[in-house]
Protein backbone atom coordinates (compact mmCIF):
# COMPACT_ATOMS: atom_id res chain seq x y z
CA UNK A 1 0.00 0.00 0.00
CA UNK A 2 1.35 3.22 1.23
CA UNK A 3 4.86 3.20 2.61
CA UNK A 4 6.35 5.45 4.56
CA UNK A 5 10.05 5.80 4.22
CA UNK A 6 10.77 8.22 6.99
CA UNK A 7 8.99 10.22 9.55
CA UNK A 8 7.00 13.39 8.93
CA UNK A 9 9.67 16.11 8.64
CA UNK A 10 10.53 18.90 10.79
CA UNK A 11 9.09 21.78 8.37
CA UNK A 12 5.89 20.33 8.22
CA UNK A 13 5.42 19.43 11.73
CA UNK A 14 5.91 23.28 12.56
CA UNK A 15 3.72 24.73 9.85
CA UNK A 16 0.90 22.29 10.96
CA UNK A 17 1.71 23.44 14.30
CA UNK A 18 1.30 27.14 13.40
CA UNK A 19 -1.40 26.76 11.46
CA UNK A 20 -3.24 25.02 14.45
CA UNK A 21 -2.37 28.06 17.05
CA UNK A 22 -3.64 30.46 14.55
CA UNK A 23 -6.77 29.00 13.40
CA UNK A 24 -7.77 28.13 17.06
CA UNK A 25 -7.09 31.84 18.45
CA UNK A 26 -9.38 33.19 15.67
CA UNK A 27 -11.85 30.53 16.30
CA UNK A 28 -12.10 30.23 19.74
CA UNK A 29 -10.28 33.94 20.93
CA UNK A 30 -13.21 36.28 21.20
CA UNK A 31 -15.76 33.73 22.52
CA UNK A 32 -12.70 33.32 25.54
CA UNK A 33 -12.04 36.75 26.11
CA UNK A 34 -16.08 37.35 26.43
CA UNK A 35 -16.16 34.66 29.04
CA UNK A 36 -13.00 35.84 30.81
CA UNK A 37 -14.43 39.46 31.26
CA UNK A 38 -17.74 38.70 32.22
CA UNK A 39 -16.08 35.80 34.63
CA UNK A 40 -13.90 38.83 35.93
CA UNK A 41 -16.74 41.17 36.57
CA UNK A 42 -18.90 38.47 38.48
CA UNK A 43 -15.68 38.36 41.15
CA UNK A 44 -15.16 42.14 41.66
CA UNK A 45 -18.86 41.84 42.22
CA UNK A 46 -18.72 39.13 44.65
CA UNK A 47 -15.72 40.55 46.28
CA UNK A 48 -17.53 44.41 46.63
CA UNK A 49 -21.04 42.74 48.45
CA UNK A 50 -18.31 40.42 50.39
CA UNK A 51 -16.68 43.46 51.65
CA UNK A 52 -19.33 45.22 52.43
CA UNK A 53 -21.62 43.17 54.06
CA UNK A 54 -18.62 42.45 56.95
Amino acid sequence: MFWRSRFLSMPMVIGAVVIGVVSGKAIFGPPLEEYWSKKLQEEAASKETDSGST
